[in-house]
This record gives structure tokens, sequence and C-alpha cells, in this order.
């Protein structure tokens, strides 16, 4: 319990002595306010024509050179709105793609949506499946229009027909 209120009391002298510290560094920034800013120191020194010289074609190059990389810079700027531009003009030819492409499947989803329908429709018409084999297939003696005898198949799906209708 001690060591908690001994805590409590240095942690005020430590605030104090922050704050002590603020104030002298507050007053070292103070002693500088009314300085004058400095002034470069200018050299009026004799210049011979040939060092003249030399600076100015120095000066010629560097605004040669200046200039290039304006021009490049430039060009370059140029080029990168050109891409941009066909980079634009592509998304919106591919977005349009991609909206043809959505509208045709959904009418494609919609005419197999109505097919699956119809036939659904159809296939609950009937009982049990065993009345729409019997639908699909000829079980008169006269209609089968092959060339094989398939009475024996016929008497077999009549007979689980009736045994299911039972």
């Amino acid at each position: 319990m001690d060591d908690f209120f001994e805590d409590a009391q240095t942690q005020d002298i430590q605030n104090v002595q922050q704050d002590g510290l603020q104030a002298q560094q507050y007053a070292v920034f103070d002693a500088f306010e009314n300085e004058s800013p400095t002034q470069a120191i200018t050299l009026n020194a004799y210049v011979s024509p040939e060092q003249q010289l030399r600076k100015d074609k120095l000066r010629v190059i560097e605004d040669e050179r200046i200039a290039q990389i304006r021009e490049k810079d430039q060009q370059e700027r140029l080029l990168k709105q050109q891409k941009k531009q066909k980079a634009q003009e592509y998304l919106q030819e591919f977005k349009k793609q991609q909206d043809a492409d959505i509208a045709q499947k959904r009418s494609q989803n919609k005419q197999k949506q109505e097919i699956w329908l119809e036939n659904n429709k159809n296939h609950n018409q009937y009982k049990n499946s065993w009345d729409q084999i019997a639908q699909n297939i000829a079980l008169k003696d006269g209609e089968y229009p092959g060339q094989k005898d398939v009475t024996k198949m016929r008497q077999a799906i009549l007979n689980k027909r009736s045994d299911l209708t039972k």
C-alpha cells in the first residue's frame, strides 16, 4: 500500500521537473527571437574573360539540357494520356460487350425456363410414370411402325401399368 502512495508523490515531483525543463527550453528560443536574419555573403571577385566564357557555355548547356528534359517530359505526358484514352475506350467497349452478353444470356435463360415449365406441366398431367410411358409408345397391334415383334414388351408395360393403378 505504501508503494502506491509513494509512486503518486514521485509522479508529482517528475511533473514539476518536466514543467521547469519546458520553461528553460522556451527561454532559450526567446533568446534567438530578437536576432535579425543573416544575409547571404556576396563576393565581388574579379572574373576573367575565359572564366566568363566557361560560365556562359555551361549555362547554355544547362539550359539546353533543361529544355530537353521538359520536351521529354511533355512527350511522356502525351504518351501517357494517349494510353489512358485507349484504355478508357477499351473499357467502354468491354462493358458494352459484357452488357450485350448478359442480355443475351438472360433471354436464353428465359426461353429455357419457359420450355422447362412447359415440359413440367406436361409431366405433371400423368398420375404415374407408367402412364407417361404408355402414352409415348404404340400399344395397339397395328400402330408399331418397326419390323420386330414387340408384343411381349407391350404386354409387360401394360401389366406394370395395371399393377400400379389397382
